[in-house]
């Protein structure tokens, strides 16, 4: 694959992280090997690939919960780390440990707890933006799986990140809240200038949603728009077990 296929060109936007190189090994195996490519602000990027590709990995690797054994990552032109240190990043795993959902807390509770001391318009800003304001003294344990899931993205958000990066967010919930949640990913990238990173099975989905597809397994196999990325051609390597594949269906 080149070069030019590893990198989303824009010349009106700045680049906004940055792999140069990286592999990440741990116990011997390496998880993900010779990662090379760069995306811009304001991308709206789906991370597609089999299981064990290395996807969740590469979204630690970027918030700096994991070291490249080998390689450099870059936020703006700052590691990680020092990144961190100015703005935040967005971040919802894929597996939200089951004892929080049964905490007694409400959801104001839960997004409040997502940066120290909000103010009142930032935490109702989250609530409206998620459409969850009247569900807002209801406990976890009240909430539909959907509403679970608004409520973890509205405190992933409650310091007003410009990057979010999120793990199978559509998981485990039903179609209507798929289609919410998918609308208010679009606002947050189209009017509010977040930049999205998603982890996702949905490729169907996320085809019509993402600006841009990065296809994972261990290495990078292609990045570029949906529809000149999701072909048979790259699929077959991406996903060689399956002899076909309909990703626009």
């Amino acid at each position: 694959m080149k070069n030019e296929n590893l990198k989303l060109l824009d010349l009106n936007r700045k680049t906004l992280i940055s792999l140069w190189n990286v592999t990440y090994s741990t116990d011997g195996i390496t998880i993900l090997e010779d990662i090379h490519f760069e995306i811009k602000e304001g991308c709206y990027l789906g991370i597609i690939g089999p299981n064990g590709a290395g996807k969740t990995t590469l979204l630690k690797l970027i918030l700096g919960i994991l070291k490249p054994t080998v390689g450099e990552i870059k936020i703006k032109g700052l590691s990680p780390e020092e990144y961190l240190k100015k703005q935040p990043i967005g971040y919802l795993p894929q597996r939200i440990s089951q004892s929080l959902f049964e905490m007694p807390i409400t959801i104001e509770e839960l997004i409040r707890s997502g940066i120290f001391s909000p103010s009142e318009d930032t935490v109702k800003w989250a609530l409206d933006l998620f459409n969850i304001y009247p569900l807002r003294k209801k406990s976890l344990r009240e909430l539909s799986g959907g509403e679970r899931q608004k409520a973890f993205l509205a405190r992933a958000l409650i310091a007003k990140p410009k990057i979010l990066l999120l793990d199978e967010p559509t998981t485990g919930i039903d179609p209507q809240a798929r289609d919410e949640l998918l609308e208010i990913l679009e606002r947050l990238n189209s009017e509010y200038g977040i930049s999205l990173l998603v982890v996702t099975h949905d490729i169907a989905t996320f085809a019509h949603e993402s600006k841009c597809i990065l296809c994972l397994n261990r290495k990078v196999v292609c990045l570029g728009e949906p529809q000149r990325i999701l072909k048979e051609e790259y699929m077959k390597l991406l996903y060689p077990e399956h002899n076909v594949f309909h990703p626009m269906v």
